[in-house]
């Protein structure tokens, strides 16, 4: 029946109504839809919204089309969709009421082809206007705008009735897979709804369904409250798990493509609801600041990452080419979301961000490194310009610093600080080709420290290229070349690799520098000489010997890279180091073995060094001493350092005398180990005085006389210590003998100890430092007692030890008086006296017992000798002697015969002058010659006493000689003439 007359029947009389109802069955039908039309005419607002609001509950969309379209006065858009927000199950299909839906946004509704059909109105048609008053005023209707969007203000209602019922699906049946149902098809109704559909629905739809349907669920109404670095992080939340538990990186750039490049297309969007009303004028400042805020976060967000995960950033920015690279699902239709301004200023700030990632490398293993060099090649790409080499390339192959401008020069460390890598006014994070060529170097650095065994990440590498502290840059230098020479032992060819490398390091292969640097690399404080110096140490660390001198002594023509001298300086303190680290003094044997092949390496090469003929003396010196035992104060063994610390080394020949008994017979050994001591100088061979480190050869010859002469005095010393007189007086006879010989006249014993009355100091032919050492060792064996006489064979006149002794102790005296300055001679003198009483008191008694043997063979008749009844007494002495020695001689009488004593030689003893020393011969050779030179002298004497009686006795000669030098001493006391003088 056409429409028409249906409502042209609902306007007949009720009467006439009935008669038609009493019709045929279709009559029927046909008068009950009238019946309902007409009723549903006849509702009043409230229950056609009450009416609304069941059919919405029951969701049937063909009966609330009927009505909102037949009464669509009482019921207009924002009410419909209200009751539809409200009401309509989330859970229904959005497909059942799309179709509707768009009736309402476009305006043109339409009651169906059936209205009357699918119309109920029994339900509310009973109802009393209280009863309805009163459950209208109990329904409680949802607003259209939610709660998030409510600074949404241009937005029209249909927009906000969509996204509302989307966060009603979502939040009431989780079922987010509806909600594209609902959006898709109204996404040209408005730009807003398309791009929160894209920047809100989308991503979490992704999410949730497509990437990680099994990761962690979240309501659209959370994520669509997420912002900044939270939303990124919960964006990047699936695939940071997945990297925990050994997943590869190859989902990252779909996330970014696909997840954080949409949601950053709503940031105009959301910056908007930022704003309300109530701090809308707070925020008109920070406009500016806000633009691309979600950009910025993404950038923060990935520089933030990459000191934790450089492998998932380096990802992300290797396949996503910036702001305009989005996977948009093809919802944007070629929209645009990003201005060609904003995508310039981005890209800029994209690069800008990766290059500061490489500032923030701080792992040092090669996995890192290889990861950085991957990243600084997606930049090099990104800016057009010419990649870094590989990292594997050769030392000559390494990157240059060819940049003219001087961008270092200014820069500091707080530049690579975090929260300022990313400021638009830092130099060196600038993307252009001078920012990449410096964190090129910088990268390269750490990858040659890594291959010469020593990880360095290159954060650390920049920083110490940007602080530019001396001490650090040493340090780092000295540690990789200590961890060089420690590890395995390296080839000549590899050591001229490190060289290079460690030169590279410091100049970066260039020659220009800044100016209060000496390079322009990370060792640019050093100067090139301390690079150098620190190389040539390690070389002979490693024995590599015949390298160094060719790098260093013999360099090819136009190359010198130390000085001669600072060559053997670094030689000789290498040498000492190891000499000083010794435990033991053998030079076969470990710091003394390094040391002494280091010497005999260089020395050759430095044949008039006086700092190398110093070092052999003292290896020779030390390797001497190794042989006796020497212990130190507290028991402490004698290490050869001790030596070089000691401010008198002889002292130390001292104490090995003391405490290895019987080594004072190898006066020899000791005196090599004295001389090369005191050649040596060992505190001073690194001094750089050069008085110290010269070796002139009249001062040499006296410093080895000088130490010859306490070294004797020690062995003196020590034998009698022992016991062994006669080794002390071979010693001091045979090896502390005057340096010239006086003449034959009394005036040369006057002139030798002669004295300047202006300077009132000695002036002899020999050193006072000698000479004094000699006649103190001499006093010393003088005084040895006579107590223990030694039983030896020779004796001038008799057999009796005693007399032996007391005839070598005044010889030692005299000896003494010789060497002694004129202030010592009264103690030599009294000491002389003392000996000269006991002859005189030994003599007199053997006097005595020759006068009774004679006496008691004059009363024997001859032929009735009884030789048992004599006396026993000592053989017959010369007639004469008793009466010539019977009183002793005084001190004058001994000085008038001082010119006689002279005229044969400085030892009466002996007839022959014999030299001082004989050094092909042991002491004890020496001795035995001696003594039998005597034995032959004194039976001589004997045999021809009754021949020649103006014979002058030892005796007198003894006298003689030191009455002449007191003579000589107290004559310049008294203001005497020299006899020499008061001839002439």
């Amino acid at each position: 029946m056409p429409c028409g007359r249906v409502l042209s029947c609902t306007q007949t009389t009720p009467r006439r109504c009935a008669v038609a109802l009493t019709g045929n069955g279709s009559s029927r039908v046909v008068l009950l839809k009238m019946s309902v039309l007409q009723g549903l005419s006849t509702l009043s607002e409230p229950q056609c919204l009450l009416l609304a609001v069941q059919y919405a509950t029951e969701s049937n969309i063909n009966a609330l089309r009927a009505l909102t379209a037949l009464r669509e006065s009482e019921l207009p858009l924002d009410l419909v969709l209200a009751v539809l927000l409200t009401f309509l199950p989330e859970g229904a299909e959005p497909a059942t009421y799309v179709e509707y839906l768009n009736e309402l946004a476009t305006g043109a509704r339409h009651p169906g082809d059936d209205p009357a059909a699918h119309l109920d109105i029994a339900a509310v048609e009973a109802l009393s206007k209280s009863q309805t008053k009163r459950r209208r005023k109990a329904l409680e209707l949802l607003p259209l705008v939610h709660s998030q969007y409510d600074a949404e203000l241009e937005l029209d209602s249909f927009s906000h009735f969509l996204i509302h019922r989307a966060h009603r699906i979502d939040s009431q049946t989780g079922l987010l897979d509806l909600v594209p149902q609902l959006i898709v098809p109204f996404l040209n109704h408005s730009e807003y709804l398309r791009t929160w559909f894209i920047s809100t629905a989308m991503p979490l739809l992704r999410i949730s369904y497509e990437y990680y349907p099994q990761g962690t669920a979240v309501s659209l109404d959370e994520f669509a409250s997420l912002r900044g670095m939270r939303a990124l992080d919960f964006n990047f939340s699936n695939l940071r798990a997945s990297r925990r538990v050994g997943v590869d990186t190859e989902n990252a750039a779909r996330d970014m493509k696909g997840i954080v490049a949409p949601w950053i297309c709503g940031a105009n969007e959301r910056k908007r609801q930022r704003l309300s009303s109530s701090d809308r004028r707070a925020s008109i400042t920070e406009q500016p600041v806000q633009e691309s805020s979600d950009w910025d976060c993404l950038f923060q967000w990935l520089l933030h990452t990459s000191k934790e995960d450089l492998p998932l950033v380096t990802a992300i920015i290797s396949e996503w080419d910036g702001p305009e690279d989005m996977d948009l699902g093809g919802f944007e239709e070629g929209r645009e979301y990003v201005d060609e301004e904003t995508q310039r200023r981005v890209e800029m700030k994209y690069a800008q961000t990766a290059l500061a990632c490489l500032y923030l490398v701080d792992t040092n293993d090669v996995g890192a490194l290889q990861t950085a060099h991957t990243l600084l090649m997606r930049i090099c790409e990104l800016l057009n310009h010419e990649p870094p080499p590989d990292l594997n390339v050769g030392v000559e192959s390494l990157p240059t610093y060819d940049l003219t401008i001087p961008i270092l020069q200014d820069a500091t460390s707080s530049l690579i600080q975090e929260e300022r890598l990313l400021a638009s006014d830092n130099d060196i994070t600038k993307p252009d080709k001078s920012t990449l060529r410096i964190i090129e170097l910088i990268l390269f650095s750490a990858c040659v420290l890594l291959t010469l065994q020593h990880a360095v990440s290159p954060r650390a590498a920049a920083k110490m290229s940007l602080r530019d502290d001396y001490s650090e840059q040493s340090s780092l230098l000295q540690k990789v070349l200590h961890t060089l020479t420690s590890g395995p032992k390296k080839d000549s060819d590899q050591w001229q690799t490190i060289r290079s490398k460690l030169l590279w390091l410091w100049s970066w292969g260039t020659n220009m520098h800044d100016n209060d640097r000496h390079g322009q690399g990370i060792f640019g404080m050093l100067e090139k000489t301390t690079i150098e110096t620190e190389i040539l140490k390690s070389l002979i660390e490693g024995s590599h010997f015949p390298l160094a001198v060719q790098i260093y002594v013999k360099p090819a023509f136009g190359e010198q890279p130390l000085l001669q001298s600072e060559v053997e300086k670094v030689v000789i303190a290498a040498a000492l180091n190891h000499y000083d680290n010794a435990s033991n003094g053998n030079r076969n044997r470990g710091g003394m073995k390094r040391c002494a092949d280091i010497i005999a390496a260089f020395a050759p090469h430095f044949h008039k060094s006086s700092r190398f003929q110093r070092a052999q003396a003292l290896l020779s010196a030390t390797h001497a001493m190794s042989f006796y035992s020497l212990k130190l104060e507290h028991g402490v063994p004698f290490q050869p350092v001790n030596i070089r610390v000691t401010a008198d080394p002889l002292s130390l020949v001292q104490k090995l005398l003391s405490q290895n008994l019987g080594s004072y017979t190898k006066l020899d050994d000791f005196v090599s180990i004295g001389q090369n001591l005191v050649v040596s100088m060992p505190s001073t061979i690194l001094d750089d005085n050069k008085n110290a480190n010269s070796l002139d050869a009249t001062a040499l010859e006296k410093k080895k006389a000088i130490a010859e002469r306490r070294v004797i005095g020690m062995a003196i010393d020590a034998a009698l210590e022992e016991g062994d007189f006669e080794t002390a007086y071979s010693y001091v006879v045979n090896r502390l003998t005057p340096t010239a010989s006086p003449s034959p006249a009394v005036s040369t014993s006057s002139q030798r100890f002669s004295f300047d009355s202006n300077t009132s100091e000695k002036h002899t032919a020999t050193s006072s430092d000698t000479d004094d050492i000699a006649w103190r060792a001499a006093l010393r064996a003088g005084r040895s007692p006579s107590s223990t006489p030694s039983h030896s064979r020779f004796s001038t006149t008799s057999g009796r030890p005693d007399l032996r002794r007391l005839e070598q102790r005044m010889e030692l005296l005299s000896q003494a008086l010789l060497l002694a300055p004129a202030p010592a001679l009264e103690e030599v003198l009294t000491e002389w006296q003392a000996c000269e009483a006991s002859m005189t008191h030994l003599l007199a008694q053997e006097t005595e017992a020759e006068q009774r043997f004679n006496d008691a063979a004059d009363r024997k008749l001859p032929g009735a000798f009884d030789t048992g009844s004599l006396p026993s007494v000592q053989p017959r002495r010369e007639v004469g002697r008793a009466a010539a020695e019977e009183s002793p001689m005084g001190l004058f009488d001994v000085a008038r015969g001082a010119a006689a004593a002279f005229s044969k030689s400085a030892f009466p003893l002996r007839r022959d002058a014999r030299p001082s020393s004989r050094p092909e011969e042991s002491p004890s050779a020496r001795a035995s010659a001696e003594v039998s030179d005597e034995d032959s002298l004194h039976g001589s004497m004997h045999g021809s006493m009754h021949g020649h009686e103006d014979r002058v006795r030892k005796r007198d000669l003894l006298a003689n000689t030191a009455t002449g030098a007191l003579q000589s001493g107290l004559g310049w006391v008294l203001g005497a003439k020299p006899v020499g003088e008061q001839g002439r």
